[in-house]
């Protein structure tokens, strides 16, 4: 079995939306949790072997479907 990794980048904004767009909204606080991890993750993206940036669902599991078949 291979194992590929893949990074979903989105921008710091966008992701604050979608997390106060869920169903489950998380509280204020575990948003600032979520956020204050962003650069982090960020600064990690070296290490994976794709990057998408995850900006439309379409799209990206387009592109992570390609992925898989590449990688098989």
């Amino acid at each position: 079995m291979k194992v590929v990794t893949i990074f979903l980048r989105v921008p710091k904004e966008e992701l604050r939306k979608r997390l106060e767009a869920r169903v489950d909204r998380p509280d204020e606080k575990e948003i600032e949790l979520r956020l204050s991890r962003f650069d982090f993750e960020e600064s990690k993206i070296g290490i994976y072997d794709y990057v998408i940036d995850n900006l439309d669902q379409e799209v990206t599991i387009q592109k992570v479907m390609e992925i898989i078949e590449e990688n098989k």
